[in-house]
């Protein structure tokens, strides 16, 4: 068989749901293999064309987060990985697993035992080291192919390698010469099985039981443990046993807790320094500075990883690190709870607690409501009723991709979430993923209505055409919602923060900030075969949303343009 065979038989090898790729000239190989395969009636991988390399790599992301099974993403030579290298390195930070394959050429034209992959690649596509030394900052792995009979067993391994903790997307560069010369059906032998360590031994887990216990005022503070259902579950039940409040950072990528749930609190950094315990559960900054923590608080880190080495600088003490999956740890932690005595003997202040935190809870969140109430009838619209409004009109099963950055938190917490796998946001690298991430969620769970909000400056970061193209072909109908405020309002308010009293404050002159003239945004929808929306008025973003799951049933996307006020909930 010829190598774009052997790649193949390794993808379906290692349960490889989907191949998404932005077309290079090295691919035909792998497209005479996927279309051998379809002819015989194989269902997987399929493929996806993303007509952008950013667009594939995020929207694998996407898929990622929400089944936690690896995809193979095939970018064209140097030019690829470059433009995706932004989402590479967001998946390498996000940990999300993914298998990047980039073509390459070893022979520049002189073996002439195979075809000639053209002049162009001598001139145009090849840098010193290829693609895996352009991108090795950016991904967990990589490594290049030197022969045809090194490409399955090299796949099946860059798979292990992704998945290995802490999880992220590896490189493989694969040489247009290996891909089309001849080879035996390889016997790549019996597939390994691996037994790995999943759990903290006893003593530990009784040693950070004893911290919870006697705690007077523990925090849970969380960013990542939404990627695991179960750890949700786990960590709802450990932190109800003992009353324990729970508060999400500034970037979680996930719902990590239950929004609607009595323990969930907004996030308060006094309420951070005078915890007497604090429990990171899977969170990578639960305050900034590093070096200035509680001032009288144990520390108890649960992780899968530990201390996050991708980041040149972490800082973060702790006083115990319990490394393994996160719901692994909360498990046991919760199975031991519920067996101790001592436990049991405290559920009455545990209770009284977690009543005083239900309060605060109710306190914060019903002046939420007023607060947007109060703004129910202004024009242009206030960002607080809108965000309120959204979230009265969609619906409990919808899913959020969010990439805004001014109005984050105001989403996180006015926008109720209480199933697991109903939010997803971009925290790490730059704008530019959420309708790629939309994209990728719709295809992981094309039953249920995906939203991604998503601010106007963020908007044109995104291959908006890529994203909207692939939902059209592949009939993944997602719903764009555009804060459109006119402006880069983040930019424009670190100027004034910084130059209080300076020329751009007096003169009004604030430059990079605006965008302008505004676009109709809603047009972009019809080129695409889906329906636009313009909404100006505040009680038009109810019946906007109901058009938009209309649509849905239809299997049509749609791009909705809200016309925001430049108020700045932060």
């Amino acid at each position: 068989m010829h190598g774009g065979q052997v790649m193949l038989k390794a993808i379906e090898r290692s349960g490889i749901d989907f191949i998404l790729s932005s077309p290079g000239s090295e691919w035909p190989p792998v497209w005479e293999a996927l279309a051998e395969a379809a002819a015989r009636g194989a269902q997987k991988p399929k493929y996806i064309n993303c007509r952008h390399e950013a667009v594939a790599v995020a929207m694998a992301a996407g898929y990622t987060k929400v089944t936690n099974r690896p995809q193979v993403v095939m970018l064209h030579a140097t030019a690829g990985p470059l433009n995706a290298a932004m989402t590479l390195r967001a998946a390498l930070h996000e940990r999300t697993p993914m298998v990047i394959i980039s073509g390459e050429i070893a022979a520049y034209g002189e073996n002439t035992k195979v075809a000639d992959p053209g002049g162009q690649w001598l001139h145009d596509l090849t840098d010193l080291g290829g693609s895996p030394d352009l991108l090795r900052g950016c991904v967990k792995w990589a490594d290049r192919i030197s022969s045809v009979e090194l490409l399955g067993p090299t796949i099946e391994r860059a798979v292990r390698i992704a998945m290995e903790p802490p999880m992220g997307p590896v490189l493989i560069g694969i040489p247009f010469e290996c891909m089309m010369e001849q080879v035996d059906d390889i016997d790549h032998g019996k597939a390994n099985e691996v037994a790995r360590a999943h759990a903290v031994d006893d003593a530990s887990i009784d040693k950070a039981l004893n911290l919870i216990a006697a705690a007077k005022n523990p925090l849970a503070l969380t960013e990542h443990v939404g990627g695991d259902p179960r750890a949700v579950e786990r960590l709802v039940e450990l932190c109800e046993l003992f009353g324990i409040p729970v508060m999400e950072t500034y970037r979680p990528a996930f719902m990590n807790f239950p929004r609607t749930h009595p323990l969930y609190l907004h996030h308060d950094p006094k309420a951070v320094d005078a915890a007497d315990l604090i429990l990171m559960v899977d969170a990578v900054t639960p305050w900034y500075p590093a070096s200035k923590p509680p001032k009288n608080a144990r520390v108890i880190s649960i992780s899968d990883e530990f201390p996050n080495s991708r980041l040149p600088y972490w800082g973060y003490n702790v006083d115990l690190a319990l490394v393994a999956p996160p719901a692994s740890t909360l498990g046991q932690l919760v199975h031991k709870a519920k067996a101790s005595e001592a436990v049991a003997a405290n559920r009455i202040s545990y209770q009284a607690r977690a009543a005083r935190t239900g309060e605060q809870h109710n306190s914060y969140f019903g002046k939420l409501k007023e607060d947007a109430q109060k703004h129910s009838t202004d024009e242009p619209i206030d960002p607080r009723w809108a965000v309120h409004a959204l979230g009265q009109a969609l619906p409990a099963n919808s899913v959020i991709s969010e990439e805004t950055t001014v109005y984050r938190g105001l989403i996180q917490e006015a926008i109720p979430r209480s199933q697991t796998q109903s939010y997803f946001a971009r925290i790490t690298g730059g704008l530019g993923v959420g309708l790629s991430y939309a994209l990728g969620v719709k295809l992981a769970m094309p039953d249920r209505p995906v939203f991604a909000l998503i601010g106007d400056g963020a908007f044109h970061y995104n291959a908006v055409p890529s994203c909207l193209g692939v939902a059209e072909e592949y009939g993944l109908p997602i719903h764009a919602v555009i804060f459109n405020n006119g402006r880069y309002l983040s930019m424009e308010t670190s100027l004034i923060k910084y130059f209080p009293d300076g020329a751009a404050k007096s003169t009004g002159v604030h430059f990079g900030a605006e965008i302008g003239p505004r676009p109709d945004y809603q047009h972009y929808a019809k080129a695409h075969g889906g329906e636009g929306f313009r909404v100006t008025k505040p009680e038009e973003i109810k019946l906007a949303i109901e058009q938009a799951l209309k649509c849905e049933k239809e299997k049509k996307l749609t791009v909705t343009d809200l016309v925001l006020s430049d108020f700045n909930p932060r």
